[in-house]
This record gives structure tokens, sequence and C-alpha cells, in this order.
């Protein structure tokens, strides 16, 4: 009865009260289950030896009915001989042989209650046993979920970072273009105003070229022009 007895309060205790307070229930689910079966196969293992005792019980009783039948028979078929003596030894095993069927009958039926106890220890156990599984695999189907559940947003955050990124480095490709644009748009007007002041400059240098080609020819002798 050791394997109930390890078991006792677990077959008496809320399973669902055992989890509620464990802080893994998937790994006390697990070792629970074992112990459960481990358990069972022992309870199962001593039934089948009460169910054999009980066997060789029920045969010593109907050896033990037919020996107290025989000694009967013989005492009387002795005392109809006028064999008061032989009548006399064959009743002395007549009730040798009813004193063993007492005892042994005694022991049938405390088997028979043991056979009883130990039939209704593993019904509930198997019932529990029952509900652990069920609850186990409730436990695994959960962690499965919640675990792809947090895959699908871990690919979702990362979906949603890397969208963000794409965005940034559109926003950021927009920006370059515009401030291209304003660098073109400075360059050209830079370009205008250049060719402007060195039209400008030109036409002084032109001015000043005329200038000193003046001064110059006033510096020169005056040529008088000759008469024919």
């Amino acid at each position: 009865m050791n394997a109930l007895n390890r078991f006792t309060d677990i077959i008496n205790a809320n399973l669902h009260a055992l989890l509620d307070k464990a802080e893994q229930p998937e790994k006390m689910l697990r070792l629970l289950v074992q112990q459960m079966e481990d358990s069972l196969a022992e309870l199962r293992t001593l039934a089948a030896e009460h169910i054999a005792e009980r066997k060789q019980l029920q045969r010593q009783l109907q050896q033990l009915d037919a020996a107290v039948t025989d000694w009967q028979q013989k005492a009387e078929r002795a005392l109809a001989h006028d064999k008061e003596d032989l009548a006399r030894a064959a009743l002395a095993e007549r009730l040798a042989a009813e004193e063993k069927r007492s005892s042994v009958q005694q022991e049938d039926t405390q088997s028979q209650s043991l056979l009883a106890d130990i039939e209704g220890d593993i019904s509930r156990l198997q019932s529990k046993l029952n509900e652990a599984r069920q609850r186990y695999h409730q436990t695994q189907r959960r962690a499965d979920c919640t675990e792809v559940r947090m895959q699908v947003q871990s690919k979702q955050h990362q979906d949603k970072i890397t969208e963000a990124m794409h965005k940034f480095e559109r926003y950021e490709q927009k920006i370059d273009g515009l401030e291209a644009q304003l660098e073109a748009m400075d360059l050209g007007r830079s370009a205008s105003s250049t060719s402007l002041k060195q039209q400008f400059q030109s036409l002084e240098q032109q001015e000043a070229i005329e200038q000193a080609l003046v001064a110059l020819k006033q510096k020169q002798p005056h040529k008088e022009t000759s008469h024919a």
C-alpha cells in the first residue's frame, strides 16, 4: 500500500488548487503524471497479487468443503458399522477441516476487502491521472499558443521597425532631393550673377583700354598734312 500512501495527499487534494500555487505548473504536472502512472502500475500489480491469492484461497475453501463432507460421510458409515472409535476419528478430522476452513474463509474475506480498497484506490488515482493529463495537455497547448503569439508579435514588431526605417530612409531621400534642388537653384542664381558681373567687368575693361588708347594718341606728335 506504499504506492497509495505516497499519493494520498494528491488523490484527496484539489488539483486546480495545487496548480494555482505552483510556480511552474507545466513542470509540476509532468512530474505528477509520471508519479501517478508509476503508482498506478504498482497498485495494479498489487491488485493482481490479491486476485491470485483469492483464487488460491477459493480453491482451498472448495477442498476443505469437500473434506468436511467426506469426513462426515465416513463418520456416519463407521457408526453404521458400530465402529464408534473410527467414527470419533472421522468426526475429529471433520472438525479440524471446519476449523481450517473458518481460518481460510477469514483470510479470503480480508483479501476481498483489501482488493476492494485497492480497486477503489485505482479508480480514484486513474481519475486524478486523467485530470492531470488533461490539464497537462491544456497547459502545453496554452504554452505553445503563447510562444507562437510571442513569435508573431515579435515579427510584427520587427516588421514595424523595418517599415519605420524604410519610411525614414525615404524621408531622408526626399530631403536630400529637396536640398539638391535648392543647391541647383542657388547654383543657377550664382552662375547668372557671375555672368552678369563678367559682362560689366569686360565693359569696364574695354573702356579702360579705349581711355588708354586716347591718352597714348595724345602723347604722339601731330602729323602735318602735306599739300600737293
